[in-house]
């Protein structure tokens, strides 16, 4: 592609004049300075502690020429340093620009498809997941990105972000577009929003499931109103919004919003609202029944995941659903088959008790998980989990808060614990414990913990591997070490049914 055609819409100067750089032919991006061969564009990126005009020299010698820089670093001396034939971009903010030109370069591709971007705190992950399952079933060639990766026609990419970067956004949706994909279901993290990743994406659908205090750090969002403010962006991008106006946080985002607006709702009035709630237990799963109220119409739904928050994640997908025009009995069929790797998982591979894997990983989503379980018959909750090292200790404290409120026995256990070692991150969640009735047992290593859990459980007990979901490593001192709960869990129930049998 040319270079003018590269850089259109993007205000910028350059150390030559245009003329003699417009026609300069770009083979591709890249913002990684090891990933840059001869023809490409470098794109400096300032992070929060890694400054990309650094490494601009070791793009120029792994063959770059032209260099998108930040306007304020034009006398860096990183730049400076760039030999003479090298061209040089100036633009106010490199993030911003990353994202127009990798628009620019995958020829628009989000213009041709339909985008639906679901954002808040919990439950994006199984809202477009569902979303993929239903349009599939209905003929509609749907991909979802998002925390469990990329996934379209069979195929399957891991993403190193929530929300990838602008450009591997871009050619994702380049490569489904190329593929016969016709819509795409994607979550949107606030840092997705704060770090401009989707500037440049044509959403055709915001969903805003609910939000609660998370991502609020040093490295992360400064303050809750910062964090709300990104989530609320979305929906100045969108064209139509679909918002749970149970949650407190609704009316700053219908505030915020320039799109037209839907509601559902279990509580409030709402366009979409859900009544008469049934739950269900079988072997294999945990479900919940109810009926859905539109202003046209009442139809009853299952939902093969428990509680009230999974009715919640079933409206916003019928509401998008009904949106993009998918006809009701499609609709409700494929949700009733609709399961999500790593979401309340029922694991049946103990005959007396529930095992459950989770990816709730802070307060709020640990706190909702256990009290939803409770609605279901057992003796005994029992949950495993631990904490990120290297993080915040609120985090820790509040997960430590639920558990001792909420369960009979907490087994602490490592949880990513990167270059801290786990039984600081376990002693300081166990301080929650402190005059409480539930029961704690630590445990550093996950893989003995998740065995325990399985060698030591009873008739009736409730138990909940919280924290890694569907994430199949460890990681540990900078490293991520192959790691798969499900599959530890499962070899342990077998030898424990085996042993069960040979002494009967």
């Amino acid at each position: 592609m040319k270079l003018f055609k590269l850089m259109e819409d993007v205000n910028f100067t350059s150390n030559l004049p245009l003329e003699e750089i417009n026609e300069i032919e770009i083979k591709d991006i890249a913002y990684n300075s090891k990933n840059c061969k001869e023809g490409f564009i470098f794109v400096a990126l300032v992070g929060e502690t890694v400054d990309g005009h650094k490494f601009a020299r070791n793009a120029y010698d792994n063959g770059a020429r032209v260099f998108l820089l930040q306007k304020n670093m034009e006398f860096n001396k990183y730049a400076m340093d760039l030999p003479n034939d090298a061209v040089k971009l100036f633009v106010e903010d490199t993030r911003i620009s990353l994202s127009k030109i990798s628009h620019n370069f995958f020829n628009k591709p989000s213009n041709s498809l339909k985008i639906i971007g679901v954002t808040g705190t919990k439950g994006k992950t199984t809202i477009t997941n569902y979303i993929s399952t239903v349009l599939n079933e209905s003929g509609v060639n749907t991909g979802v990105i998002g925390t469990n990766g990329t996934f379209f026609n069979g195929t399957y990419e891991v993403t190193s972000n929530t929300t990838p970067e602008s450009y591997e956004l871009h050619r994702i949706f380049r490569k489904m577009l190329d593929n016969g994909v016709k819509c795409v279901s994607m979550e949107v993290s606030s840092g997705g929003i704060m770090q401009n990743r989707v500037e440049d994406v044509d959403f055709d659908v915001a969903i805003f499931s609910n939000l609660s205090p998370d991502h609020i750090g040093p490295k992360e969002h400064p303050t809750f109103e910062h964090y709300l403010q990104c989530k609320a962006r979305l929906f100045k991008m969108a064209k139509h919004g679909i918002i749970n106006v149970d949650d407190e946080h609704a009316k700053d985002i219908i505030k915020a919003a320039t799109c037209d607006i839907e509601t559902f709702a279990i509580e409030n009035n709402a366009d979409l609202t859900a009544s008469n709630i049934r739950y269900s237990k079988e072997i294999d799963s945990l479900g919940v029944s109810f009926d859905c109220n539109t202003k046209e119409e009442t139809f009853p739904c299952f939902i093969c995941s428990p509680g009230t928050f999974s009715i919640y994640n079933a409206l916003a997908v019928i509401a998008v659903c009904r949106y993009l025009g998918v006809e009701r009995n499609i609709m409700v069929n494929a949700l009733k088959n609709a399961k999500v790797s790593g979401r309340v998982e029922v694991l049946p591979i103990l005959p007396y008790a529930t095992v459950i894997v989770d990816y709730a990983h802070n307060g709020v989503s640990l706190e909702n998980i256990l009290q939803t379980l409770k609605n279901y018959d057992h003796e005994r909750m029992v949950c495993l989990f631990g904490s990120v090292g290297g993080r915040t200790e609120i985090r820790r404290k509040e997960l430590g808060d639920v558990a001792a409120r909420e369960c009979d026995v907490t087994i602490l256990t490592a949880d990513n614990p990167d270059f801290e070692d786990p039984m600081n991150v376990i002693n300081d969640i166990a301080k929650s414990f402190e005059g409480s009735s539930c029961e704690v047992i630590k445990i550093a290593d996950r893989e003995d913990a998740i065995k325990y859990a399985i060698r030591n459980a009873k008739e009736g007990d409730m138990i909940v591997f919280a924290g890694k979901g569907h994430e199949k490593y460890q990681l540990i001192n900078g490293k991520k070490l192959p790691f798969d709960e499900i599959a530890i869990a499962k070899e342990e129930a077998k030898k424990v049914l085996e042993e069960r049998e040979l002494l009967a």
